[in-house]
């Protein structure tokens, strides 16, 4: 039934694709947590712009929703000779299992990169990146007092949304991984700074600790030989349509979402994950050069970020 929902999801979003200004063509992006939600999104935003992309997902389960999104996006390529074969120009899209929660999923990726995107340009060293966008996150409420908060459930946590992202980025770094003037993007949560319903601390702490991160790598990175001129920005992400607000109970779920609607200041809404990828769009963009280790409201106004 799931599989179905995602199927069906993939249809509606097919119809609404088009391509926009190849702005993006030759660059690669590697993006996280990229079959579902706002990753996938995401994916469907940079890559209709032309951009090569490489996608992780948590398990082989989920490689045939990467393969539908490639098939959609490559479809608005194909020439007009043949409705099979993709244009020269069309950007390559590859998908790879890796569970942030493991030790060996920084290598895994990194590995991936080196095998797909190695001397796209000329002079490009092995595994050249222009855009990665850190999506995917362990999520979980719980409550504190309750027994939810276990060694296992903070552990979870850390290794998903801190330790994985460090440990990738000293990999990609020490690998000379990074092209001139990339971007480097996280994908945070209102969370960190705004009251969400309770049992959401460790996640917001996780959340709060890859924002320092990205800012201390725009000091430390942003200038470093060979990747002169890249940066490092977070998205504050408000209350969004995914899989997970499905997944709320109906009751719950409708409550929420008036008494956040109310609370957005460009209309009376929540977040669509067009929104956010929108968002995204535009910090990866040539014309965002200039902004770096910085926290970028995604929420509609709802949240004031200065």
């Amino acid at each position: 039934m799931q599989e179905q929902h995602m199927a069906d999801m993939d249809a509606s979003a097919t119809k609404a694709l088009s391509l926009q200004e190849q702005d993006l063509r030759g660059k690669v992006a590697l993006v996280t947590g990229a079959t579902k939600g706002i990753g996938r999104a995401i994916c469907l935003e940079l890559a209709t712009r032309g951009a090569s992309i490489l996608g992780t997902y948590s398990s082989p389960e989920s490689a045939h929703l990467f393969d539908t999104l490639s098939h959609n996006v490559l479809s608005l390529y194909t020439t007009s000779n043949s409705q099979h074969d993709p244009h020269p120009s069309a950007p390559k899209l590859v998908g790879v299992a890796a569970d942030i929660t493991s030790p060996d999923a920084p290598s895994i990726v990194q590995k991936a990169v080196l095998e797909h995107f190695s001397g796209n340009r000329e002079g490009d060293l092995p595994g050249a990146l222009d855009i990665l966008v850190f999506n995917a996150a362990v999520m979980g409420l719980g409550k504190m007092g309750e027994g939810a908060v276990t060694r296992d459930f903070v552990s979870s946590a850390l290794a998903g949304n801190v330790q994985f992202p460090v440990m990738l980025m000293e990999l990609l770094v020490a690998g000379k991984n990074f092209r001139r003037n990339s971007r480097v993007v996280a994908v945070s949560s209102e969370g960190v700074r705004a009251r969400r319903p309770d049992g959401g601390a460790v996640y917001a702490a996780t959340k709060a600790a890859l924002e320092c991160l990205m800012r201390k790598w725009a000091d430390e990175l942003g200038n470093r030989p060979g990747m002169e001129g890249t940066t490092f920005n977070s998205v504050s992400v408000g209350f969004t349509k995914t899989e997970a607000y499905s997944r709320i109970p109906e009751g719950i779920r409708e409550q929420l979402t008036v008494a956040d609607a109310a609370e957005v200041a460009v209309g009376n809404r929540i977040g669509e994950v067009e929104d956010i990828a929108g968002v995204v769009g535009l910090i990866v963009s040539e014309k965002a050069g200039w902004i770096s280790g910085s926290v970028v409201d995604a929420s509609g106004g709802k949240a004031k970020i200065i």
